[in-house]
């Protein structure tokens, strides 16, 4: 087992990066990784090491997120504002009009994102943005991998549909 100096260094900038986009709220994901690696101290007497630090510290982001939603925000979080700059994990164009559209679409798909319930919303970003394997999804969610596979499909169609719902919005705005 490394130490938690260690750990800090690797892992906390995926687990900000994971609770980001949880939350929608930079200031939040802030408190929550601290709030994560100090639930990791007091927890690390207790670590079996039947998962990885990795999928372990996310299962603890993911309940500390969830105590702090339930705790002060009993209906969910109120969405804020996405820090754009953090979320965009995509290339850029040189062309400043086709970089507004990729802005846009980018932000339109971390609000369709957004607007899924919890569950869909973290398999849709532990897989495709946390870039974790399926098996890791099961360690930290504590479900069989069918399960996961079943949701992320299911997640997937809602995300559609909340994009679609979201450009059309748009469409009737213009």
């Amino acid at each position: 087992m490394r130490n938690l100096t260690e750990m800090y260094m690797e892992l906390s900038a995926p687990i900000f990066s994971y609770l980001l986009r949880l939350s929608g709220d930079y200031d939040l994901a802030e408190e929550l990784t601290q709030e994560t690696f100090l639930g990791a101290l007091q927890a690390l007497p207790k670590f079996r090491e039947e998962a990885s630090v990795k999928t372990w510290l996310y299962a603890i982001a993911r309940n500390t997120y969830l105590s702090k939603i339930n705790k002060s925000h009993p209906k969910g979080i109120v969405f804020t504002s996405f820090d754009e700059e953090f979320l965009d994990g995509g290339e850029r164009s040189a062309d400043p009009a086709e970089q507004l559209l990729q802005k846009e679409q980018s932000l339109t798909m971390q609000r369709a994102i957004y607007c899924l319930p919890e569950t869909y919303r973290t398999v849709i970003i532990l897989r495709e943005f946390e870039e974790l394997s399926y098996g890791e999804i099961v360690k930290i969610l504590g479900k069989t991998e069918n399960w996961v596979r079943v949701t992320f499909f299911r997640a997937k169609q809602k995300l559609r549909e909340a994009y679609a719902d979201l450009e059309r919005g748009k469409e009737s705005e213009d």
